[in-house]
């Protein structure tokens, strides 16, 4: 018998945790954060205890206890004894931390399953990213101590002790080449999203085939892909199909060409600075920014971030990712520590140690805010929201523009957060202005998925308007968070 549980992604924006069990075998379907469960308890201020292992996130039903899944480090120092490994592998969709910020907890030896360019980018935020949970790639096992040389009990850290670290199981495929795990037969698509790598399942049971379509688009630079995996999807005449709504209640979407146009039309008579805001691992519109950059005569600049994930993503086939060697692109160094980038007071050595060690090959190339402050019409400058210091040493020119580049803010933190970067626009007196388009499909795109497919029954997922779906199916199956359900 083949059963799916769902542990996340239902009623909800993101956070797909789904258990399939087909006989012996066990596979997730992702394992990402639920942002509107996790925000009800934590913040940015307010973040969950490493010290208690695992026990903060399953107290607050922000991860499902499944026996024989975690990692042993964390569950030894909650005083919960070994267990056996008892899930089979991960099936990962993409990267983003709605679908795989909670692999950290994860045991090292579970398999996890996805596209070289999805390894690439979650290899990236292991390297770069900060905090208590991000071991992704690399498991570094903790509360662990040995004898020092003076005979005392010490703890064990991993510039003590490289033994540590060790290197998750990732197992890396090529699109349209099945595969199994255990019992089960998996064919992988690639599909059009705002994250490189995105992939869409088709997945063959002993009860019947489903079909996963991770989170998925037709508007931006993979459409193709994505109707490629619809044909797919429809020859299979899948039992099941799993599919996401998070714009279901939306007709119709701006294409990333659409975006890439009006960059170009924002920034093109600007006599200033012209500043960037867009996800920070987004490529393709990365990408629609240094195309508009190269039409407009400017080279983009992008964060020391931005440049280690390209150099990730250029070691990928078939990757749409802009390369570090094109001769528009310029990497941008902001102050750290003691600031001293773009001083003549001091070496490089010294220089050097304001900086993380993956962050340090690129300084020799990098330009600061003197370069731009002093050429500021042949910019195109990449700026997140703590990105926004920098802009006390450049000061922009009158007549200087920002370009917000990603989605609205959906709730009262990011209202407050908007609040205040409009706070900093408005002192700097930099003008604002818009474009963006969606990483997923629109309500129309899901209606033609659906009567292309012609499943024989759908749960909707990662959506918070499941019920729209019966406007084009009489088989929709509206299920529960942590229903089980009986294919």
């Amino acid at each position: 018998m083949t059963s799916l549980t769902f542990y996340g992604g239902i009623d909800e924006i993101g956070g797909n945790k789904i258990l399939l069990e087909d006989g012996k075998t066990k596979i997730l379907l992702d394992f990402g954060m639920s942002f509107s469960q996790a925000n009800k308890y934590f913040s940015e201020f307010l973040q969950p205890r490493k010290c208690n292992g695992l026990g903060d996130f399953i107290e607050f039903g922000l991860i499902p206890d499944i026996k024989g899944l975690y990692r042993q480090d964390f569950l030894k120092h909650m005083g919960r004894t070994i267990e056996k490994p008892a899930v089979d592998g991960l099936l990962l969709s993409h990267a983003h931390a709605d679908h795989a910020a909670y692999i950290n907890h994860m045991r090292e030896d579970l398999p996890i399953y996805c596209s070289e360019e999805t390894y690439s980018i979650l290899k990236a935020i292991n390297d770069t990213g900060v905090g208590s949970f991000n071991d992704i790639t690399d498991l570094t096992h903790c509360f662990e101590t040995y004898i020092n040389k003076k005979g005392e009990l010490s703890r064990k850290t991993a510039q003590t002790h490289d033994d540590l670290v060790v290197e998750r199981d990732y197992q890396r495929f090529q699109f349209s080449s099945e595969f199994k795990i255990g019992d089960i037969v998996i064919e992988p698509y690639q599909v059009d999203h705002s994250l490189a790598g995105a992939t869409g399942y088709i997945i063959h049971t002993s009860s019947g085939t489903i079909v996963y379509t991770g989170d998925f688009r037709f508007h931006g630079r993979r459409e193709k892909e994505s109707r490629a995996f619809m044909e797919a999807c429809k020859a299979a005449r899948p039992d099941l199909l799993l599919i996401e709504g998070t714009r279901i209640d939306e007709s119709s979407s701006k294409t990333e060409v659409d975006v890439e146009e009006e960059i170009c039309s924002i920034s093109s008579g600007v006599k200033g600075l012209s500043l960037g805001n867009w996800s920070i691992r987004d490529t393709d519109r990365m990408l629609s920014f240094l195309n508009a950059a190269k039409k407009m005569g400017k080279k983009l600049a992008i964060s020391l971030k931005q440049a280690y994930l390209l150099d990730k993503l250029s070691k990928c086939p078939n990757t749409l990712a802009p390369n570090l060697s094109d001769n528009n692109i310029q990497i941008y160094a902001a102050r750290k520590s003691w600031g001293l980038i773009g001083s003549d007071v001091c070496d490089t050595k010294i220089r050097n140690q304001d900086y993380d060690s993956w962050e340090r090959p690129y300084l020799d190339r990098a330009i600061c805010y003197q370069e731009v402050k002093e050429n500021q019409d042949n910019y195109l400058l990449f700026c997140t929201n703590f990105d926004l210091k920098e802009l006390i040493d450049i000061k922009p020119a009158e007549g200087s523009v920002y370009i917000k580049s990603v989605c609205e803010p959906f709730d009262a933190e990011m209202e407050i957060d908007w609040e205040r970067v409009q706070n900093w626009l408005n002192h700097f007196g930099l003008h604002i202005s818009s474009t963006h388009v969606s990483g997923h499909a629109s309500g129309s795109q899901l209606q033609g998925f659906v009567e292309q497919v012609s499943p024989k029954k759908i749960i909707p997922i990662h959506t918070e308007n499941a019920k729209a779906y019966e406007k084009w199916s009489n088989n929709v199956n509206c299920v529960k968070p942590g229903q089980t359900f009986d294919l």
